[in-house]
């Protein structure tokens, strides 16, 4: 069996692959009962031969040369063609050895078994000659012997069913063993063991068993055994089988310990022309049998286990069996679900088997289970999950019935027995004792109720329970009994409490956070306002843009400031504070301001960043931010500026749009002693100068420098007037993060031409 399942079926759940090994072996057999079919006439004539020379009935030769046949390794028809061209051919001096017996010769059945046994010795060229029985417990009793002294045939009278030699390996595994020599011989004790010559050791079967074994020795060795002397053997040994073995007992009968069964069954295995078992055949089935299908001992009897049983030999039944049957260790399988039939009806059950090696085969016991048991199993599991437990009350005996889960839910051992009805109300919370009380009332008034009320443990603890009930009437309409469900709402009770309150505190941080974000925008607005007239300083068009996030979550840290100094000089500066809120919204305005006091003393921009970076570490402790400072000299036409992360400014000049080269200096609250280098820009008139905050550019998934060439673009083809520039940039804007976004535009005003 170990080869039944088919090719590529690795990927298939094993039941599926085990019903397709069911087809396979079913196409097998039919595929065998068509090939001895296709013997035509010459099975007829060998059977006639049979007949004539051996005095077989014509059941008897059909038996016997399928015996031969399946012994020997070939079809029917193969053994019939060569025993028809056997009769036809002259008989050969039986004194050769290997010769083929000549059947005219041998005794009728009423012969002598020793000179029957003699005959067939010499038959065969043969020094000696033993012949076993099988015994019911599997043993092997010798039955006769030729060429043995009384010595050697007292030491091979008794071989049990566990002792290891050719004998019972012969009848174990139901396949002759052909040994040319005896350096060929396997380590076991030899019958005969002073002869060193070749043996032969072949089993005699029935229809349905192996009846027993025959063993040939010879003084000497022989050449490897070919087909037509195997076939020779084969016959011999069938014909001690039936004139020594079978001679007491009818063909294929089994033995009186076949009792045994009581309910189950006996099967015996079929072999291939390999003598590899490919399933088993019902040969008996026990008085108290059950079938799962209903079916009758006598239509199981001769059927093979993957016919009569498919689905459990799905579940591996007949593997079992073949491993039963060579390693004799009992196996169980099970339980396997399927659908029983009794009395004509279909229902769920389940089939648990135990086998067990008897005899020359196995025994199949089969327990079917329906499906009361698992039902009741899977309302017990229900129940316990769903923390439900079932009650009833009889209203003619005051009797109270309660599930195992009712007593859980109450807190109570079950040797306490279940509460009376009358005494449910102790074990309910004072304040839901009308609600139980109305509970009560409504099922005695046969109707059904449903209510939720607190039920008190005996340990103190709490229970939120929901009760349903219903009124139980007998025919005549007398109510008898109420019965119901209490279910365990306690979890589910405290989850919504939590959840209750967890909203709650969300609905409070949510106000809080638009109460927050409100007032960041409304710092925002009062100081940045979205769009700042233009201004005008000593050679300089300023116009500032500032456009806040989309989101009112969103409010961040962006900022610009562009003031005239006492000194003359002009001071420009952009900047954007990390993070969003509140927070970012102070910290914006903190370094505004500070930035503002610090350009009053004169410093150069590189200093008041490295002043304004100190505060983040001391006055605005948690500030990070970009900037960009510069100081302009309307003098001498002059930028100087720095840069504390921030992006690069634009210049547009004469059509064409640059980048400035970055100047070293990391963000604002990266490092106490960070150094801000100066970086110093002459303009010229109708240069354009073009400051911004990250948010104006930054978009999803696209390059920070494919954001800033698409900005020089459009800043280039802008025009000339700072409001128009201004506007048209931000309209233009690719940006796609929500994030807040400033911008400064600055040209140099053009001499005037005198009229």
């Amino acid at each position: 069996m170990t080869a039944q399942y088919p090719p590529q079926t690795s990927d298939l759940d094993p039941r599926v692959a085990g019903l397709a090994a069911v087809v396979e072996c079913q196409q097998q057999e039919i595929e065998r009962l068509r090939a001895e079919r296709d013997g035509g006439l010459l099975v007829p004539v060998a059977e006639g031969i049979l007949v004539e020379r051996l005095g077989y009935s014509p059941a008897e030769a059909a038996t016997h040369l399928a015996e031969l046949a399946t012994r020997t390794g070939i079809t029917v028809a193969e053994l019939a063609a060569d025993l028809v061209a056997g009769a036809v051919r002259p008989p050969r001096t039986l004194a050769e050895p290997g010769n083929a017996p000549d059947f005219a010769r041998l005794p009728d059945a009423s012969a002598e078994n020793s000179a029957l046994l003699e005959e067939v010795r010499r038959t065969a060229g043969a020094a000696a000659v033993a012949v076993w029985q099988v015994r019911p417990d599997g043993a092997l009793g010798l039955a006769g012997h030729s060429g043995l002294d009384l010595l050697e045939a007292s030491r091979w009278r008794h071989l049990p069913v566990l002792m290891d030699c050719l004998p019972q390996r012969a009848a174990r595994e139901r396949r002759p063993h052909w040994i040319p020599e005896v350096e060929f011989a396997p380590a076991v004790p030899l019958l005969a063991d002073e002869r060193r010559g070749a043996r032969a050791v072949v089993p005699v079967t029935t229809a349905r068993s192996i009846a027993g074994v025959v063993e040939f020795v010879w003084a000497a060795p022989l050449p490897l055994f070919p087909p037509e002397q195997k076939r020779r053997l084969t016959a011999l040994a069938a014909l001690c089988g039936r004139e020594i073995v079978l001679s007491t007992q009818p063909a294929g009968a089994l033995p009186s310990t076949v009792g045994l069964l009581d309910s189950g069954l006996f099967a015996r295995p079929r072999s291939d022309e390999s003598g590899q078992v490919t399933d088993f055949e019902i040969a008996q089935v026990g008085e108290d049998f059950e079938d799962p299908h209903g079916r009758q001992p006598a239509e199981l009897i001769g059927r093979g286990l993957t016919r009569a049983y498919p689905l459990l030999c799905a579940y591996g039944l007949a593997d079992r069996a073949v491993q039963v049957l060579t390693t004799g260790a009992t196996a169980r399988l099970g339980p396997v679900p399927l659908v029983a039939r009794t009395g004509g009806a279909a229902t769920p059950a389940t089939v648990d088997v135990r086998i067990t090696r008897f005899l020359d085969g196995v025994r199949i016991g089969l327990t079917v289970g329906h499906d009361d048991h698992r039902l009741a199993q899977l309302l017990h599991n229900l129940q316990h999950i769903a923390r439900l437990g079932s009650w009833e009350h009889s209203v003619l005996t005051g009797e109270m019935t309660w599930t195992e889960q009712t007593f859980e839910l109450f807190g109570l051992p079950t040797s306490a027995g279940p509460v009376a009805w009358d005494e449910l109300c102790t074990y309910v919370h004072p304040e839901d004792l009308p609600i139980a009380e109305a509970f009560q009332t409504t099922l005695l008034a046969r109707q059904e109720a449903a209510t939720v009320f607190r039920l008190i443990r005996p340990d103190g603890t709490h229970r939120q329970i929901r009760a349903h009930g219903e009124p139980v009437l007998s025919e005549s309409g007398q109510l008898v009994a109420v019965r119901g469900i209490y279910q365990d709402l306690s979890a589910q009770y405290q989850s919504q409490v939590a959840l209750t309150a967890t909203r709650d505190r969300l609905a409070d941080t949510e106000h809080e956070a638009q109460q927050q974000n409100r007032i960041a925008r409304e710092l925002q607005q009062a100081i940045l306002p979205s769009a700042a007239r233009p201004v005008e300083m000593d050679g300089l068009d300023v116009a500032v843009r500032y456009r806040p996030a989309a989101q009112e979550h969103k409010v961040g840290g962006d900022w610009y400031d562009a003031t005239v100094l006492p000194s003359g000089r002009i001071l420009l500066v952009i900047g954007d504070v990390a993070g969003h809120g509140i927070g970012a919204a102070t910290g914006m305005i903190a370094l505004r301001n500070a930035l503002r006091g610090l350009a009053v003393t004169g410093a150069s921009p590189g200093k008041l960043l490295e002043w304004l970076n100190t505060t983040t570490f001391t006055v605005n402790r948690g500030v990070t931010g970009t900037a960009l400072c510069g100081l302009y000299d309307p003098e001498s036409r002059t930028l100087t500026w720095a840069r504390a992360g921030h992006l690069p400014p634009m210049l547009v000049r004469g059509g064409v749009t640059e980048q400035l080269p970055l100047p070293r200096g990391i963000l604002l609250g990266a490092r106490p002693t960070a150094r801000f280098e100066e970086s110093v820009l002459e303009l010229r008139p109708a240069d354009t100068l073009v400051l911004f905050t990250d948010g104006l550019i930054e978009r999803r998934g696209v390059l920070l420098d494919d954001s800033l060439d698409r900005l020089a673009a459009a800043a280039c083809h802008a025009g000339t007037d700072v409001e128009r520039i201004s506007d048209q940039l931000l309209a233009e804007a690719t940006s796609d993060t929500e994030d807040d976004s400033c911008l400064i535009v600055i040209r140099v005003s053009e001499p005037v031409t005198p009229a």
